[in-house]
């Protein structure tokens, strides 16, 4: 038997910011109802306004899930707070059934409780949501024009502000580099050495691909874009430089 199914509707660090064809999110659900299966989300990273909606579940309206799981972007990353979000017909059949008994040492901590309310009405009230929609769009065109002149970039992708590069050795193959190169490390020591701070990312060491993420602030503007992306096209023409 099968309790739920679990995904990331828009990947993380773990996949690159891989998002799936529409018509998976609803053949999922689809699935789901069929079977009696919760689906759950796991928007620890792309929840919280990062994709250009609240949740990243908002995309697929044909496809909600059951449960949501979030963090991270709650408290902006000041302070740990995590969030189950459920819907009444779930917790009432638990209250009915004796409730819920959960928690641990710092449950219900004052201090993330009140930056966590203080975040989400910064989101709302300076429209952050609408900014990082906005501004994803506008950073995809730009990375995706980089990705044209490059050698090296294989893919960009993502939604919103939750986007990932894809380092590759042979662009119309996509080939890997060789584990033992540490490509993307590189790209992270050049863009460093610049003054970006980038995260990379390897996939089983390298052997199944290797991409960084273009995730900035939810409050970014065109102008911080456009010093970002100075300074991602000088990090790869130094870093195609060394690899020719």
């Amino acid at each position: 038997t099968v309790l739920a199914f679990i995904m990331e509707p828009v990947g993380g660090v773990a996949t690159g910011a891989l998002v799936a064809p529409n018509s998976y999110y609803s053949k999922v659900r689809k699935i789901c109802d069929r079977y009696g299966v919760l689906l759950i989300f796991d928007e620890v990273m792309c929840g919280a306004g990062r994709t250009g909606t609240f949740l990243a579940a908002h995309h697929w309206p044909d496809a909600l899930p059951d449960l949501v799981a979030c963090a991270k972007g709650l408290s902006a990353g000041y302070t740990p707070l995590g969030a189950m979000i459920a819907p009444d017909r779930i917790v009432d059949k638990v209250v009915e059934s004796g409730g819920f008994l959960h928690g641990h040492t710092y449950s219900g901590n004052p201090l993330s409780s009140a930056i966590g309310v203080a975040v989400l009405s910064e989101l709302v009230n300076q429209d952050l949501m609408s900014n990082a929609h906005r501004m994803g769009v506008l950073l995809r065109q730009k990375l995706n024009a980089v990705k044209d002149r490059s050698t090296t970039i294989g893919d960009v992708r993502g939604i919103g502000l939750l986007n990932a590069v894809e380092i590759v050795e042979n662009k119309a193959t996509k080939a890997n580099f060789p584990a033992s190169r540490q490509a993307s490390y590189r790209v992270s020591e050049i863009a460093r050495d610049l003054g970006l701070h980038i995260y990379s990312r390897r996939a089983a060491s390298g052997k199944f691909g290797e991409w960084f993420m273009a995730a900035p602030p939810l409050i970014i503007t065109e102008p911080e874009i456009d010093l970002f992306m100075e300074l991602v096209t000088e990090t790869f023409r130094i870093f195609e430089s060394e690899n020719r």
